[in-house]
């Protein structure tokens, strides 16, 4: 029979650029101080001397943070996008199979609000925060390399998280 095999040594090449921003709008006029964005784009391109993907590589990726930070007052929004990227999974008798990630779009978001700055002395130290993600419930789809042929579907559903913490 046929035998297949994982074997080291194969060599690629990655290349690719990234463009980054952090801007704080008061930079545009003064009653934006606190608000500000954070975001990047990058741009790959690899492959292995066999000809195969490089695994966990995805050819774009997004991401993008928008806050506001001002008097214990915080508040953030974050989404990432990522292209397809080639990854393994298990198949028969646990053997691991190359499968395509079909990347995705995650969206997180917080406020929080740090009562140092209140005014309220037996309220400092107390900071809050409440905590929200993949708040687009974003599921993980893995497929061949047809697109159409489905070989793992997860779903993870949202996440909020509620964090008391005291510092003395």
């Amino acid at each position: 029979g046929l035998v297949n095999a994982k074997e080291d040594g194969l060599t690629g090449t990655v290349q690719g650029w990234e463009v980054q921003a952090s801007v704080p709008f008061d930079l545009f006029h003064d009653s934006l101080e606190g608000f500000g964005m954070f975001a990047s784009a990058t741009f790959m391109n690899g492959h292995l001397d066999d000809g195969t993907r490089v695994p966990g590589l995805s050819d774009e990726g997004y991401q993008l943070t928008a806050f506001y930070e001002k008097a214990g007052f915080e508040f953030r929004v974050s989404g990432r996008k990522r292209s397809d990227f080639a990854t393994e999974t298990r198949g028969l008798s646990l053997s691991l199979v190359e499968t395509v990630d079909q990347g995705g779009e995650l969206w997180d978001a917080q406020i929080a609000y740090d009562f140092s700055e209140s005014g309220i002395d037996m309220l400092d130290g107390l900071r809050v925060t409440l905590q929200g993600q993949n708040l687009t419930d974003e599921d993980t789809l893995q497929t061949n390399a047809d697109s159409r042929e489905v070989t793992r579907y997860q779903s993870f559903g949202r996440n909020f998280l509620l964090g008391f913490n005291y510092t003395f």
